[in-house]
This record gives C-alpha cells, sequence and structure tokens, in this order.
C-alpha cells in the first residue's frame, strides 16, 4: 500500500511539473515568434548587422524594439510596429539616456522598493524609458521618462 502512495505522489508530481511547463512555454510562444518575426525584419531591411537583445513593448500600441549594431558599428534601437515597411524608425542609443540613468532619475525623486524593468518603447511623443516598480508599501508604479532628454513625460502611480 505504501508503495502505491509513493507511486500516485510522484506521478502526480511529474504531471504537475510537466503541465506546468507546457502552459509556460505556449504562454510565451506568442511573444517569441514576434520577437523573431521583428529581428528578421530589421535584418532584412539592413538597418541593423548584429541583434542583441528583442523586447516586446505594450504602450498606446505595441511595438518589439530590436537593440543591435548597424553596418557602422554604432548601437542602435529600431522600432517595429505590426505591420512591415521598408524601413522602421530607430535611435542611436549614444544619443540619449540610459535604462540605468532612467532608473535613476525615478529612484531619486520616488520611493522605490524594487526595479522590476527597463524597456524602451515608442509613444507619441518619441522614443520612452518605460520603468517599472514597486513601491516601498508594495504597489506596483510605472514612470515613462523621454530617451532624448530624461525627462518626465508620464506617470502612472499606486496601482
Amino acid at each position: 500500500m505504501l508503495n502505491w502512495i509513493k507511486f500516485i505522489t510522484t506521478f502526480l508530481l511529474a504531471l504537475t511539473i510537466a503541465i506546468t511547463i507546457i502552459v509556460l512555454y505556449n504562454a510565451n510562444k506568442p511573444f517569441a515568434d514576434v520577437e523573431q518575426a521583428a529581428i528578421d525584419s530589421v535584418l532584412k531591411t539592413g538597418q541593423l548587422k548584429d541583434v542583441k537583445r528583442a523586447d516586446a513593448y505594450q504602450g498606446s500600441s505595441t511595438w518589439v524594439t530590436v537593440r543591435g549594431v548597424d553596418g557602422d558599428g554604432v548601437e542602435k534601437a529600431v522600432f517595429v510596429g505590426r505591420e512591415a515597411e521598408k524601413t522602421y524608425q530607430e535611435v542611436k542609443l549614444a544619443e540619449g539616456v540610459t535604462a540605468k540613468t532612467a532608473i535613476e532619475t525615478v529612484q531619486k525623486e520616488l520611493d522605490v522598493k524594487k526595479v522590476l524593468h527597463a524597456s524602451l518603447g515608442m509613444e507619441e511623443v518619441g522614443p520612452v524609458w518605460e520603468v517599472a516598480f514597486t513601491s516601498k508599501d508594495g504597489k506596483l508604479n510605472y514612470v515613462y521618462v523621454l530617451f532624448e532628454s530624461g525627462q518626465w513625460w508620464k506617470r502612472i502611480l499606486n496601482l
């Protein structure tokens, strides 16, 4: 009887782990497919020669930010929207504030407990850093910092 209990417990644990892995993989697949399509598109247009990172950005519209190096060795971020285009909007990373600077700007003025992420994305005002963090009272906050100047654009606090 004890062996049956061990067998059933082990089987249920293995089944739970397998189902969890399958669900997580399938949940991430649409993002991975969109990011890969954006990378392929940017390489095809020739805006970047080497891709270092791609992130999905969900702002007022959906963008995939592809970061990498162009043919001249300049680090750039290219913003790929939903529709395929011949060229996409791009910025040179050296011409704006870094993610670290955007995070430091937020930490100077607000009560930050833990920074969740800093993502570069495109909004109607141009490129922005979206800094997501939890405050000391545990509430979720989003702050948008302009890429060119490092100034605040928008704050969504205490969610």
